[in-house]
Protein backbone atom coordinates (compact mmCIF):
# COMPACT_ATOMS: atom_id res chain seq x y z
CA UNK A 1 0.00 0.00 0.00
CA UNK A 2 1.60 3.40 -1.07
CA UNK A 3 0.25 6.65 -0.93
CA UNK A 4 0.02 6.42 -4.71
CA UNK A 5 -2.53 3.34 -4.53
CA UNK A 6 -4.43 4.53 -1.39
CA UNK A 7 -4.86 7.68 -3.29
CA UNK A 8 -6.10 6.22 -6.43
CA UNK A 9 -8.63 3.83 -4.50
CA UNK A 10 -9.75 7.09 -2.49
CA UNK A 11 -10.43 9.10 -5.41
CA UNK A 12 -12.31 5.83 -7.69
CA UNK A 13 -14.19 4.61 -4.60
CA UNK A 14 -15.40 8.44 -4.21
CA UNK A 15 -16.39 8.02 -7.70
CA UNK A 16 -18.44 5.15 -7.64
CA UNK A 17 -20.20 6.48 -4.05
CA UNK A 18 -20.85 9.49 -5.43
CA UNK A 19 -22.57 8.76 -8.57
CA UNK A 20 -24.39 5.85 -6.63
CA UNK A 21 -25.90 8.11 -4.44
CA UNK A 22 -26.85 10.73 -6.84
CA UNK A 23 -28.49 8.16 -9.25
CA UNK A 24 -30.58 6.30 -6.67
CA UNK A 25 -32.24 9.72 -5.47
CA UNK A 26 -32.40 11.42 -8.46
CA UNK A 27 -33.23 8.49 -11.20
CA UNK A 28 -35.42 6.00 -8.98
CA UNK A 29 -38.92 6.85 -7.00
CA UNK A 30 -39.50 3.57 -5.64
CA UNK A 31 -37.22 2.32 -2.43
CA UNK A 32 -36.56 -0.80 -3.54
CA UNK A 33 -35.27 0.46 -6.87
CA UNK A 34 -33.44 2.68 -4.78
CA UNK A 35 -32.01 -0.13 -2.90
CA UNK A 36 -31.45 -2.04 -6.47
CA UNK A 37 -28.85 0.95 -6.85
CA UNK A 38 -26.92 1.31 -3.56
CA UNK A 39 -26.66 -2.86 -3.72
CA UNK A 40 -24.80 -2.54 -7.43
CA UNK A 41 -22.52 -0.23 -6.18
CA UNK A 42 -21.72 -1.58 -2.81
CA UNK A 43 -20.83 -5.03 -5.03
CA UNK A 44 -18.79 -2.53 -7.76
CA UNK A 45 -16.81 -1.12 -4.74
CA UNK A 46 -16.14 -4.61 -3.82
CA UNK A 47 -14.85 -5.33 -6.94
CA UNK A 48 -12.93 -2.35 -7.83
CA UNK A 49 -9.84 -3.32 -5.80
CA UNK A 50 -9.64 -6.88 -8.33
CA UNK A 51 -10.63 -4.47 -11.14
CA UNK A 52 -7.66 -2.63 -10.64
CA UNK A 53 -5.13 -5.66 -10.22
CA UNK A 54 -6.37 -6.91 -13.33
CA UNK A 55 -6.78 -4.90 -15.83
CA UNK A 56 -3.96 -3.75 -17.20
CA UNK A 57 -2.93 -0.58 -17.43
CA UNK A 58 -2.29 2.18 -20.17
CA UNK A 59 1.22 2.94 -21.24
CA UNK A 60 1.21 6.03 -23.58
CA UNK A 61 4.61 6.25 -26.04
CA UNK A 62 5.15 10.04 -25.48
CA UNK A 63 8.94 9.76 -26.56
CA UNK A 64 10.24 7.25 -28.84
CA UNK A 65 11.96 4.51 -27.63
CA UNK A 66 15.84 4.90 -26.42
CA UNK A 67 18.43 2.65 -28.44
CA UNK A 68 20.10 0.36 -25.34
CA UNK A 69 23.41 0.83 -24.40
CA UNK A 70 25.74 -1.73 -25.89
CA UNK A 71 29.38 -2.35 -24.19
CA UNK A 72 32.34 -2.09 -26.50
CA UNK A 73 33.87 -5.44 -27.51
CA UNK A 74 37.37 -6.50 -26.56
CA UNK A 75 37.74 -4.39 -23.56
CA UNK A 76 39.52 -5.90 -20.78
CA UNK A 77 37.45 -7.04 -17.75
CA UNK A 78 38.57 -5.99 -14.21
CA UNK A 79 39.62 -9.22 -12.59
CA UNK A 80 40.81 -7.08 -8.99
CA UNK A 81 39.05 -7.10 -5.70
CA UNK A 82 37.02 -4.33 -4.31
CA UNK A 83 38.03 -2.69 -0.95
CA UNK A 84 36.45 -0.70 1.59
CA UNK A 85 35.45 2.72 0.12
CA UNK A 86 37.15 5.63 2.35
CA UNK A 87 34.02 7.41 4.43
CA UNK A 88 31.54 4.60 4.34
CA UNK A 89 31.04 3.04 7.30
CA UNK A 90 28.25 -0.31 7.27
CA UNK A 91 26.13 -0.38 9.62
CA UNK A 92 23.97 -3.22 11.19
CA UNK A 93 21.01 -1.15 12.45
CA UNK A 94 17.29 -1.73 11.31
CA UNK A 95 16.06 0.86 8.81
CA UNK A 96 13.12 3.23 9.84
CA UNK A 97 10.10 1.75 8.31
CA UNK A 98 9.10 3.32 4.93
CA UNK A 99 6.21 5.76 4.39
CA UNK A 100 4.42 2.88 2.30
CA UNK A 101 4.88 0.22 5.35
CA UNK A 102 3.22 3.08 7.84
CA UNK A 103 0.46 3.63 5.14
CA UNK A 104 -0.13 0.06 4.98
CA UNK A 105 -0.38 -0.91 8.33
CA UNK A 106 -2.84 2.29 9.19
CA UNK A 107 -5.07 1.05 6.35
CA UNK A 108 -4.96 -2.91 7.94
CA UNK A 109 -5.86 -1.31 11.33
CA UNK A 110 -8.77 0.28 9.92
CA UNK A 111 -9.84 -2.85 7.88
CA UNK A 112 -9.25 -4.97 11.04
CA UNK A 113 -11.28 -2.75 12.94
CA UNK A 114 -14.40 -2.37 10.67
CA UNK A 115 -14.09 -6.42 10.18
CA UNK A 116 -13.57 -7.33 13.78
CA UNK A 117 -16.70 -5.42 14.35
CA UNK A 118 -18.71 -7.39 12.04
CA UNK A 119 -17.42 -10.88 13.01
CA UNK A 120 -18.03 -9.39 16.47
CA UNK A 121 -21.97 -9.22 15.80
CA UNK A 122 -21.84 -12.43 13.82
CA UNK A 123 -20.48 -14.41 16.64
CA UNK A 124 -23.22 -12.16 19.18
CA UNK A 125 -26.39 -13.10 16.68
CA UNK A 126 -25.29 -16.95 17.00
CA UNK A 127 -25.18 -17.04 20.53
CA UNK A 128 -28.62 -15.20 21.09
CA UNK A 129 -29.84 -17.67 18.15
CA UNK A 130 -28.50 -20.78 20.39
CA UNK A 131 -29.14 -19.57 23.91
CA UNK A 132 -33.08 -18.41 22.83
CA UNK A 133 -36.43 -20.54 22.78
CA UNK A 134 -37.98 -21.27 20.54
CA UNK A 135 -41.69 -19.35 20.34
CA UNK A 136 -44.99 -21.12 20.63
CA UNK A 137 -47.57 -18.85 21.18
CA UNK A 138 -50.16 -19.78 19.04
CA UNK A 139 -50.63 -15.37 17.71
CA UNK A 140 -46.77 -15.41 16.55
CA UNK A 141 -47.40 -19.06 14.85
CA UNK A 142 -50.24 -18.44 13.47
CA UNK A 143 -49.28 -15.25 11.76
CA UNK A 144 -45.65 -16.82 10.73
CA UNK A 145 -47.77 -19.72 9.12
CA UNK A 146 -50.11 -17.26 7.28
CA UNK A 147 -47.23 -15.23 5.76
CA UNK A 148 -44.73 -17.45 4.85
CA UNK A 149 -44.50 -20.26 1.76
CA UNK A 150 -42.69 -23.32 2.04
CA UNK A 151 -40.02 -23.42 4.78
CA UNK A 152 -40.48 -20.75 7.51
CA UNK A 153 -37.65 -18.73 9.09
CA UNK A 154 -36.95 -20.10 13.05
CA UNK A 155 -38.92 -18.04 15.60
CA UNK A 156 -36.49 -17.30 18.69
CA UNK A 157 -37.34 -15.37 21.51
CA UNK A 158 -34.61 -13.81 23.87
CA UNK A 159 -34.39 -11.75 26.78
CA UNK A 160 -30.97 -10.16 26.00
CA UNK A 161 -32.63 -8.42 23.05
CA UNK A 162 -34.25 -4.81 22.98
CA UNK A 163 -36.20 -5.56 19.62
CA UNK A 164 -36.94 -7.84 16.96
CA UNK A 165 -34.61 -8.84 14.01
CA UNK A 166 -33.84 -10.80 11.27
CA UNK A 167 -30.29 -12.10 10.06
CA UNK A 168 -28.89 -14.97 7.84
CA UNK A 169 -29.73 -16.67 4.38
CA UNK A 170 -32.78 -17.90 3.42
CA UNK A 171 -34.83 -19.54 5.53
CA UNK A 172 -33.09 -17.30 7.87
CA UNK A 173 -33.74 -16.58 11.61
CA UNK A 174 -36.14 -14.06 13.07
CA UNK A 175 -35.48 -13.06 17.06
CA UNK A 176 -38.06 -11.64 19.12
CA UNK A 177 -37.66 -9.92 22.50
CA UNK A 178 -39.79 -10.15 25.45
CA UNK A 179 -41.53 -6.66 25.22
CA UNK A 180 -42.56 -7.39 21.40
CA UNK A 181 -43.55 -10.62 22.29
CA UNK A 182 -45.79 -9.73 25.05
CA UNK A 183 -47.72 -7.28 22.24
CA UNK A 184 -49.41 -10.42 20.67
CA UNK A 185 -51.77 -7.98 18.17
CA UNK A 186 -48.18 -6.95 16.79
CA UNK A 187 -47.20 -10.08 15.66
CA UNK A 188 -48.28 -9.90 12.09
CA UNK A 189 -46.71 -6.50 11.67
CA UNK A 190 -43.53 -7.51 13.25
CA UNK A 191 -43.38 -10.70 11.24
CA UNK A 192 -44.09 -8.95 8.00
CA UNK A 193 -41.40 -6.44 7.99
CA UNK A 194 -39.08 -9.28 9.54
CA UNK A 195 -39.92 -11.83 7.21
CA UNK A 196 -39.81 -8.70 4.35
CA UNK A 197 -36.04 -8.03 4.93
CA UNK A 198 -35.49 -12.00 4.83
CA UNK A 199 -37.12 -12.46 1.96
CA UNK A 200 -35.15 -9.32 0.12
CA UNK A 201 -31.94 -11.05 1.27
CA UNK A 202 -31.54 -7.44 3.19
CA UNK A 203 -29.60 -8.91 5.84
CA UNK A 204 -26.66 -10.72 2.91
CA UNK A 205 -26.26 -7.44 1.15
CA UNK A 206 -26.18 -5.54 4.55
CA UNK A 207 -22.84 -7.21 5.31
CA UNK A 208 -21.68 -6.88 2.03
CA UNK A 209 -21.77 -3.16 2.94
CA UNK A 210 -20.20 -3.53 5.93
CA UNK A 211 -17.12 -5.20 4.24
CA UNK A 212 -16.96 -2.18 1.84
CA UNK A 213 -16.43 -0.59 4.55
CA UNK A 214 -13.79 -2.29 5.72
CA UNK A 215 -12.09 -1.82 2.34
CA UNK A 216 -12.65 1.87 2.27
CA UNK A 217 -12.98 3.25 5.98
CA UNK A 218 -11.04 6.15 4.85
CA UNK A 219 -13.85 7.43 2.75
CA UNK A 220 -16.96 9.26 3.92
CA UNK A 221 -18.61 8.59 1.12
CA UNK A 222 -18.36 4.81 1.42
CA UNK A 223 -20.14 5.29 4.66
CA UNK A 224 -22.61 7.52 3.65
CA UNK A 225 -23.43 4.96 1.24
CA UNK A 226 -23.95 2.30 3.69
CA UNK A 227 -26.12 4.22 5.80
CA UNK A 228 -28.35 5.29 2.63
CA UNK A 229 -28.81 1.67 1.75
CA UNK A 230 -29.57 0.94 5.56
CA UNK A 231 -32.33 3.85 5.22
CA UNK A 232 -33.50 2.47 1.70
CA UNK A 233 -33.60 -1.12 3.03
CA UNK A 234 -35.95 -0.43 6.05
CA UNK A 235 -38.25 1.60 3.41
CA UNK A 236 -38.28 -1.14 1.06
CA UNK A 237 -39.01 -3.75 3.67
CA UNK A 238 -42.15 -1.01 5.07
CA UNK A 239 -43.62 -1.06 1.81
CA UNK A 240 -43.54 -4.73 1.22
CA UNK A 241 -44.92 -5.40 4.68
CA UNK A 242 -47.90 -3.19 3.87
CA UNK A 243 -48.90 -5.59 0.73
CA UNK A 244 -49.51 -7.98 3.40
CA UNK A 245 -50.38 -6.07 6.02
CA UNK A 246 -53.37 -3.48 7.09
CA UNK A 247 -51.62 -0.15 6.89
CA UNK A 248 -53.32 0.99 10.15
CA UNK A 249 -52.82 -2.23 11.81
CA UNK A 250 -49.08 -1.91 10.99
CA UNK A 251 -48.73 1.69 12.19
CA UNK A 252 -50.68 0.74 15.15
CA UNK A 253 -48.27 -2.01 16.02
CA UNK A 254 -45.18 0.27 15.49
CA UNK A 255 -46.98 3.13 17.85
CA UNK A 256 -47.27 0.41 20.41
CA UNK A 257 -43.48 -0.95 20.12
CA UNK A 258 -42.14 2.47 20.03
CA UNK A 259 -43.88 3.26 23.16
CA UNK A 260 -41.83 0.98 24.91
CA UNK A 261 -37.97 2.29 24.69
CA UNK A 262 -35.52 -0.08 26.20
CA UNK A 263 -31.01 0.29 25.84
CA UNK A 264 -30.18 -0.90 22.57
CA UNK A 265 -28.54 -4.11 22.29
CA UNK A 266 -28.61 -4.89 18.49
CA UNK A 267 -25.35 -6.13 16.87
CA UNK A 268 -23.89 -4.66 13.79
CA UNK A 269 -24.67 -7.94 11.56
CA UNK A 270 -28.51 -8.01 12.21
CA UNK A 271 -31.43 -6.22 10.77
CA UNK A 272 -33.47 -4.51 13.05
CA UNK A 273 -37.30 -4.11 13.42
CA UNK A 274 -38.64 -0.88 11.94
CA UNK A 275 -40.48 -0.16 14.98
CA UNK A 276 -37.33 0.64 16.92
CA UNK A 277 -35.70 2.76 14.14
CA UNK A 278 -35.54 6.08 15.93
CA UNK A 279 -34.37 4.31 19.18
CA UNK A 280 -31.67 2.64 17.34
CA UNK A 281 -30.73 5.42 15.52
CA UNK A 282 -29.12 7.37 19.16
CA UNK A 283 -26.55 4.69 19.57
CA UNK A 284 -23.56 3.80 16.81
CA UNK A 285 -23.72 0.08 18.11
CA UNK A 286 -25.61 -1.65 15.34
CA UNK A 287 -25.07 -2.80 11.71
CA UNK A 288 -27.94 0.44 11.21
CA UNK A 289 -26.09 3.61 12.99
Amino acid sequence: MTWALLLSLLVKSSLIAGAGLACSRLLAQRPVDRVDILRGVTCLLLALPVIMAVLPSLKLALLPAAEPLIAPQNLPMWEGEVGPVAGVEISGALAWPTPALIVGLIWLIGVAAVAGRLLLGLHTLDRWTHEGRAVKCPAWRTALDTQTTGRPPRLIANDRLSGPLSWGAAPGVILVDPTSLAERQAAPAILAHELAHLRRKDWVFLVLSRLSLALFWFNPLVWALHLDLVARSEEAADADALTTVDRQVYARALVRLAAHPVPRSIPCAASPSASRREVEAETPTGLFP
